[in-house]
């Protein structure tokens, strides 16, 4: 019957044994993980929306929106970079505070591993960027995430600068170039002009020939001017910083160890070999007596 077979389990000494023993397994556990063996680490996030970037989208929405997914995983990139993570152990110290020195060979990938573990980038469901950062120090890490943020902005400004600052000379230099071949063509065009008594068609067709490019001159002139303007203004427009969310804050408890959850494992585990053991038991006492 049920009754026999679990009458073993409610013996007063099994009883005692499997809750005592589920007791001392979850503060034991729940010692152990303290602060005083295990060194706390605790978690912050920042959650960021990229701007946009290319000027002439900024230019036409008067710069308010928000990037592309190819822009996104662009300014990823930037906030993964190792440039990124230089400037965040010039600012905070990191390498002396692990240990590392990075003008050691192999020093600065084991910086750039050790960094890779507590830093985690993402994109969201929801097309914002996720910056957490795990470290010992609830207030540095909160500082850390932030300053990820920044740094991101101000590199992604350095990068690009430089290719703006390119477009904008050769944008300079091809609409200084046509200028001077539309003026070239004025001085052609005006020596060329179609005197009252001068009738013939193969004059009327260079006329209209040489008038025809000229107006196509006209036309690339302005296309080139408007490309220039465009990249002129672009140079007086700082690039928008990213959109912050929620800035990262310090944490009030830490990120690892769990400990409430790793005490009911450790409770639970012995809950089942205890029992599991019980039953091996209670079979071979069983054959025993047979």
């Amino acid at each position: 019957m049920l009754k026999d077979e679990v009458s073993w389990l409610l013996r007063r000494t099994t009883l005692l044994w499997l809750f005592s023993g589920t007791i001392a397994s979850f503060f034991l556990v729940w010692a152990f993980t303290s602060p005083v063996f295990v060194q706390p680490a605790y978690r912050s996030q920042a959650l960021i929306f990229v701007p946009l970037t290319l000027f002439t989208q900024q230019f036409e929405q008067h710069g308010i929106g928000f990037a592309s997914d190819a822009e996104i995983d662009g300014h990823i990139q930037v906030l993964q970079s190792t440039r990124l993570l230089d400037s965040l152990d010039h600012r905070f110290g990191l390498s002396e505070q692990y240990g590392i020195d990075p003008a050691l060979t192999g020093g600065a990938q084991k910086l750039y591993d050790r960094l890779g573990r507590n830093i985690n980038i993402e994109k969201t469901r929801y097309n914002s960027v996720s910056v957490t950062v795990r470290d010992h120090d609830a207030e540095q890490a909160a500082a850390m995430a932030n300053a990820i943020v920044e740094l991101g902005d101000v590199i992604k400004e350095s990068l690009l600068f430089d290719n703006r600052m390119t477009a904008y000379r050769v944008a300079r230099e091809l609409y200084h170039q046509k200028m001077e071949e539309v003026n070239a063509l004025e001085e052609q065009y005006a020596k060329t002009e179609l005197l009252p008594g001068d009738r013939s068609y193969a004059s009327i067709m260079d006329y209209n020939r040489k008038q025809q490019v000229y107006e196509e001159e006209l036309h690339e002139l302005a296309r080139r001017r408007n490309r220039y303007e465009i990249m002129r203004k672009s140079m007086e427009v700082k690039l928008p910083e990213a959109y912050v969310i929620s800035p990262a804050v310090s944490a009030y408890r830490p990120a690892w160890p769990p400990r409430l959850l790793l005490s009911f494992s450790a409770a639970v585990i012995y809950m089942v070999v205890f029992l599991f053991v019980e039953m091996i038991r209670k079979d071979v006492r069983a054959l025993q007596k047979q």
